[in-house]
């Protein structure tokens, strides 16, 4: 059996909160529903990514990678799983270690 990883299993809830069936790819307006963000956030998002050369990660972790589909833009599942993991190990690994600030 897969372990399925936890951006994975957040995605799938979050497909389900928002009515919207598991599909390879979303477009604009599935992903806004998706994750709960504004159009103008989304357009945000996806104009700033930009990989890192050496390991193909987005610099900035708060970004999406989509491609063009015709005239249409899409994000991948896999990507939104990936956004999801990305962004929570992010704020886990960056967090301001409560004990730091009894040192100030």
């Amino acid at each position: 059996m897969d372990k399925v990883s936890i951006g994975e299993q957040k995605l799938l809830g979050m497909l389900r909160a928002a009515g919207q069936p598991k599909k390879a790819s979303y477009n604009p307006s599935e992903v806004v529903a998706i994750l709960g963000i504004c159009p103008r956030t989304f357009w945000t998002m996806v104009g700033d990514y930009e990989p890192d050369p050496d390991s193909g990660q987005p610099l900035n972790p708060a970004t999406l990678d989509s491609y063009m589909l015709r005239r249409s833009r899409r994000v991948r599942h896999d990507e939104l799983a990936a956004y999801l993991e990305r962004n929570n190990t992010y704020q886990r690994n960056n967090a301001i270690d409560p004990r730091q600030m009894a040192l100030f």
